[in-house]
């Protein structure tokens, strides 16, 4: 039963985990420019919508220009959750994705800024693929090393392995967002 129990609840945590790596890796090749739409974002103003003083959630309104674009072809865009409140007029590099209203930063700073979620999901991921994967029992009994590794073991050491890069990559967004200039 509490086998059971621990396949179900993983299985539950694997599935949001997919669906947030999905979107996160969207948002990552759009900040990369992989696709979408190149332009400008101007900021008209940000406000904070967390009702604590310690936490800031701020909610920006602004214009979207495309490149070539005149100010008559701006599409008025709400991006929520930006984690800066930016100065009134701050303009940045942006693209927009295929919805009008998906806008994302361009170039390092952008990159940064959706890396750490695409490492938070690998390392979740890799932990419950290792964890389904490695051989029952293989924790308790030492295997000889004269004995070459399971294909199991083998793949479930490569799960390992995507964790221990992911954690500090994910680390190093974290600490590289921290230590961004707001424009």
């Amino acid at each position: 039963m509490k086998r059971a129990v621990g396949w179900v609840c993983g299985g539950i945590l694997a599935l949001v985990t997919a669906f947030w790596c999905v979107t996160a890796t969207a948002d990552l090749a759009l900040s990369a420019g992989v696709y979408g739409t190149p332009g400008t974002y101007k900021v008209d103003t940000c406000v904070n919508t967390s009702n604590t003083r310690k936490n800031s959630d701020y909610n920006c309104y602004g214009d979207f220009t495309r490149v070539g674009g005149t100010a008559a072809d701006a599409v008025y865009v709400h991006l929520e959750d930006t984690g800066h409140d930016y100065p009134d007029g701050t303009e940045f590099d942006a693209r927009q994705g295929l919805e009008p209203h998906t806008i994302q930063r361009v170039g390092f700073w952008g990159i940064v800024g959706e890396l750490w979620q695409v490492s938070v999901c690998v390392a979740v991921l890799g932990c419950l693929a290792y964890q389904a994967i490695k051989p029952r029992g293989a924790s308790q009994r030492r295997e000889s090393h004269s004995r070459q590794p399971s294909r199991r073991q083998q793949v479930a050491d490569r799960m390992g392995y995507a964790v221990v890069v992911a954690i500090p990559v994910g680390i190093l967004s974290w600490i590289a967002m921290a230590a961004e200039p707001t424009p």
